[in-house]
């Protein structure tokens, strides 16, 4: 099991294993929670390889005139928050 480290007030620097961070979790509310979920999935993402050249291929085709107008964006914003996602 992987241990994190944390800074403590003192500087004392202490390990903190995944039970106590989810034991911590379970303390935070369902929208701290959910912070931490997006968190997670963007820093799952961050370093694939694979996610980044996707990014980049959708930045290049959004630059190149195929991507969504803002009165768009705002449709299927309110569309997306209609059905709960």
């Amino acid at each position: 099991m992987k241990i994190l480290e944390k800074e403590l007030k003192t500087g004392v620097v202490s390990n903190v294993s995944v039970a106590e961070i989810k034991e911590a979790l379970e303390s935070l509310s369902r929208e701290e929670r959910l912070e931490v979920a997006e968190y997670l999935l963007w820093r799952a993402k961050k370093d694939d390889p694979e996610w980044q050249l996707e990014i980049g291929r959708r930045l290049d085709r959004s630059l190149s005139g195929h991507g969504h107008t803002a009165e768009e964006l705002v449709v299927l914003h309110e569309r997306l928050s209609r059905e709960g996602k």
